[in-house]
């Protein structure tokens, strides 16, 4: 089975193609957030790299966060639009459990950590002693101190959450806490890949019209500046006439209602 992975729940950008749980093909990139300019393009060479037909692939996998807003809407579009086209399945793959899926057969438990910003991470804890992960708990997002605090036995920690926040880490769980090699967690296409396989095999296939990235917190919005009508009756005395100028000082902007589908901007996971 020939199955095209993509990774695209941080800055960094990643492809795999596997064939009969063989890597045919990897690569990486740091794009720092402009993933739909080259994330094609960097998927148009993979393929022209190995001369294989989008005929001959017969799945898709794709990271669904928790991660990068951008990234992962970017991703999804692009797998979503592959699978439309080539009538081929797509299997979601939680990021924390790819991440998990890079540390089999640990004696102690595992907990993924990846950087969720302003102080606090993504998280989840998994027992991959069998070999493949076997996630333990529910996704979570919350401050550093949080997490460390409902961890009571030995662990391995790995993510970039262990990058970001490695000190304070060590200064709350002490010999509790455990490290895999440098270089190991980072979001790999090819992990995501593996396990969106196994997911096919299985039969269980995403619904692409119901598909969407997991998100733990709720997205920021911009918000839209006010138009002059709306600065001028938030500045216009409550009692004057409706010729009455506006006060030279108007006050802080109001927010203007929900955000449309236009006002979206990046999470603050970036």
């Amino acid at each position: 089975m020939i199955v095209v992975g993509l990774e695209t729940s941080s800055t960094i950008a990643g492809i795999a193609v596997i064939r009969d749980r063989q890597v045919m093909a990897e690569a990486s990139q740091e794009l720092g957030g402009v993933h739909a300019e080259k994330l094609p393009g960097m998927l148009e060479r993979t393929m022209s790299d190995l001369e294989m037909q989008w005929s001959e692939v017969e799945g898709f996998a794709i990271s669904i966060g928790p991660g990068s807003y951008t990234g992962l809407r970017v991703g999804l579009s692009l797998v979503k639009g592959l699978a439309y086209v080539t009538k081929q399945p797509v299997a979601a793959v939680p990021t924390l459990d790819a991440i998990a899926f890079q540390v089999p057969c640990c004696g102690n438990p595992v907990h993924v950590l990846t950087d969720a910003r302003r102080g606090q991470v993504y998280e989840a804890r998994y027992d991959t002693s069998g070999g493949c992960p076997r996630r333990q708990s529910e996704f979570r997002v919350g401050p550093i101190e949080d997490v460390l605090a409902s961890i009571k036995d030995k662990v391995l920690l790995v993510g970039s959450g262990v990058d970001a926040y490695r000190p304070d880490i060590v200064a709350a769980l002490g010999e509790r806490a455990c490290f895999p090699p440098a270089g190991t967690g980072r979001p790999m296409a090819a992990s995501t890949a593996f396990l969106g396989q196994d997911r096919l095999e299985r039969g269980e296939q995403s619904d692409l019209n119901a598909l969407e990235p997991l998100y733990l917190r709720k997205t920021d919005f911009a918000r839209q500046p006010p138009s002059r009508l709306e600065r001028a009756e938030r500045t216009t005395p409550a009692d004057a006439s409706p010729a009455a100028p506006a006060s030279a000082a108007p006050g802080p902007d109001a927010s203007p209602g929900p955000p449309g589908p236009s006002e979206r901007a990046e999470t603050s996971s970036e």
